[in-house]
């Protein structure tokens, strides 16, 4: 049963090993899908030379939420009549966010990963170069909660997909070799997209494709546990620096967006230690934090998370709103609405 704050979306795993069902069913919260917006984001993460530019890149994010996403009735993730009537540069902006998010809501639901990040955002934050012809590469990568690196491909689509889509997704998540010196343990691509049946718009949909071939140009990504650590929760950090400081709340540090009627937060003790890693502390830092994770936290909830991390939103009521075109009457097959349906 899909409570009123969550949403529900449909994948096909294509390729996947055997332990993967072909086709599968999450269901998310809001909060769920604004934190994968965080943790995909690329903006650089050095705050001595680029300020509070992640904190204000995510806020941007975010508004896409309250602006151009609605539930539907059913809990199926739709988008408003004004996101519909966006211009096409604006759509591949929305698709290409939602891309990112979904990919993220999917890697943490169904690969179990608790740590995710963009490529690029490490690649910055520690100067790393890549050859001239890697350009495309794969967008994301992180490790899974039993350990082993995954390497993701995102793409985002405001209709159907297409056999050309899938082959670059099959193409692009292989570009990436090896992590920290061992190959990925998964490495799949990833696109979100909202298909029509007969015409008809229907809710987002998610395609992942994991083929075991390698690309020929791949590339090593060379990563230390400790230093991808303390990337990963920069961001965190900077936005408890930005907001409006609030009461710690069950252990979490907390801050405040107010016209954006967010909150961000973190368990107080990763706090502490990530930012004693920040001031030269760093050794031993991903084995402090997991002990911490793994000793403190708590299940986690509809807006906390196995990171360590919590997103709280007050957007009912603009997703709630009741500006997306009607669903069709049109008897949908079962291979288009989930075995359920």
């Amino acid at each position: 049963m899909v409570q009123h704050d969550e949403f529900e979306v449909w994948y096909t795993a294509e390729d996947f090993p055997d332990t993967f069902h072909r086709t599968g069913r999450m269901v998310f919260t809001v909060d769920a899908l604004a934190h994968a917006l965080f943790v995909t984001g690329r903006a650089p993460q050095d705050q001595a030379a680029y300020g509070w530019t992640s904190v204000y890149e995510w806020l941007h994010r975010v508004a896409l939420i309250p602006a151009y996403v609605r539930r539907a009735p059913t809990g199926r993730l739709t988008r408003s009549d004004l996101a519909r009537a966006l211009d096409r540069s604006e759509k591949v902006a929305l698709s290409y966010a939602l891309g990112q998010a979904m990919t993220g809501v999917f890697s943490r639901q169904v690969v179990s990963v608790r740590f995710l990040m963009h490529v690029d955002r490490y690649a910055a934050r520690y100067g790393i170069r890549f050859a001239a012809n890697t350009r495309q590469r794969a967008d994301l990568f992180g490790e899974r909660e039993a350990g082993g690196w995954v390497v993701a491909e995102a793409k985002g689509r405001s209709g159907n997909i297409d056999d050309e889509l899938k082959g670059t997704m099959r193409a692009q998540k292989r570009t990436i070799r090896s992590v920290g010196g061992a190959p990925p343990a998964l490495a799949f691509g990833c696109a979100a997209h909202f298909p029509q049946y007969k015409g008809v718009p229907d809710h987002l949909k998610l395609h992942a494709v994991d083929p075991v071939e390698e690309e020929l140009e791949a590339v090593d990504l060379p990563v230390d546990r400790d230093r991808f650590i303390l990337a990963y929760y920069e961001p965190f950090l900077a936005a408890l620096d930005a907001g409006k400081e609030e009461p710690v709340l069950d252990g979490y540090a907390l801050a405040s967006f107010g016209p954006f009627n967010v909150s961000v937060g973190i368990l107080a003790t990763v706090a502490r230690r990530v930012r004693r890693a920040r001031q030269g502390r760093l050794d031993h830092l991903y084995q402090d934090v997991v002990s911490i994770l793994d000793t403190q936290l708590t299940t986690p909830g509809p807006n906390r998370f196995s990171d360590g991390t919590a997103v709280m939103s007050k957007w009912q009521q603009a997703l709630d709103q009741d500006d997306w075109s009607s669903e069709s009457d049109e008897t949908y097959p079962d291979w288009w609405t989930g075995p359920d349906r």
